[in-house]
């Protein structure tokens, strides 16, 4: 009986013990250096492959440098952790780091080490050997390094650039010439010389123009005075040589009665400047009558101050006079 308490006893010290040191033996976390290659040729690359398993509560940082392990080898990329989950409670970690060296020799690569919270874990040590191609310097000849060559101009290689800009020419005169075609034009443009018109002329033209768009019957009287005294105004510029389009109303009125031809129509040009005055800067309306009779007075002050029309008679006299004249100078 005695035996039998003290196995039972000694069983539930055990599990108890287990209890105790089973997490403490979960939470020690073991770090494991592997290499690709442990012999490189110079210049080329291998990889360091770091694993580890810890608990996923647990946060192991590893400690790698970012440029040198150690002198002669250099860190070209540290990848990031790569994690896999083993069961509910712990994870794999592998990490790579990319190496070369650029001296030939046997390296010696210190453990690497990692946090575990407040430890340092530290993992196994590495070696690397780098070497060297063999070279044959008994039979081999050596030269220096040649300057850099200007390469020799070849028109040849240019050729299709001309090539090129002919053919987007001769395609832009052709499609410029379709066009002129098609428009029923000629394929060079011919300058149209129209007859000069007399002032007079003009000034009547555009007087009817304005008549057929009827401004003030669409509310519109401003605009139409507007128009109407500019044809007046650059009608008077032509006939008379003042430059109506500059001045005021009142200044255009008084060098108009220093003008016999325009004593009869004086009046008339007068009332279509004063209401046209009333309509752009007091905002009058004019009746229909008056806009009427601003375009009949418009028309009547053109048509009588006009400039004579030569005859046959006095064109033949002109002429006439001018051999004349010419003769004369010649028995001078």
């Amino acid at each position: 009986m005695n035996r039998l308490n003290t196995i039972k006893i000694g069983w539930i010290l055990g599990c108890w013990l287990a209890m105790l040191v089973g997490p403490a033996f979960a939470q020690q976390t073991k770090i494991e250096a592997k290499m690709d290659s442990v012999s490189i040729l110079l210049g080329h690359q291998t990889n360091i492959r770091l694993g580890w398993v810890q608990d996923k509560e647990k946060r192991v940082i590893p400690l790698i440098p970012k440029d040198t392990l150690v002198k002669g080898v250099e860190v070209l990329n540290v990848s990031l952790p790569d994690t896999t989950a083993l069961d509910d409670t712990r994870l794999q970690i592998d990490q790579d780091v990319l190496i070369t060296s650029f001296d030939s020799g046997f390296y010696y690569i210190p453990p690497f080490r990692c946090m575990d919270g407040s430890d340092t874990l530290i993992s196994n040590s590495l070696s690397l050997k780098v070497v060297t191609l063999p070279v044959d310097t008994t039979g081999a000849e050596f030269f220096d390094i040649k300057t850099v060559m200007k390469p020799p101009l070849v028109w040849t290689d240019y050729l299709y650039i001309l090539w090129i800009l002919l053919g987007i020419a001769v395609v832009a005169v052709l499609i410029y010439l379709y066009i002129r075609y098609r428009n029923h034009k000629p394929i060079l443009p011919v300058e149209k010389k129209e007859p000069d018109l007399p002032p007079h002329v003009r000034a009547i033209q555009a007087l009817e123009q304005l008549k057929t768009e009827k401004l003030w019957q669409n509310n519109r009287e401003k605009e139409y005075y507007t128009r109407l005294t500019d044809v007046l105004r650059y009608y008077i510029y032509e006939r008379f040589g003042i430059n109506a389009m500059e001045m005021t109303s009142a200044e255009i009125l008084s060098l108009i009665r220093a003008y016999s031809d325009a004593n009869s129509v004086y009046e008339n040009l007068k009332q279509v400047l004063q209401v046209a005055d009333f309509v752009k800067f007091a905002k009058l309306k004019p009746l229909p009558d008056e806009n009427e009779v601003s375009m009949m007075n418009a028309l009547f002050f053109v048509s009588q101050t006009k400039e004579p029309e030569k005859t046959e008679e006095s064109e033949s006299s002109d002429v006439g006079n001018a051999a004349g004249e010419s003769n004369e100078k010649t028995n001078d």
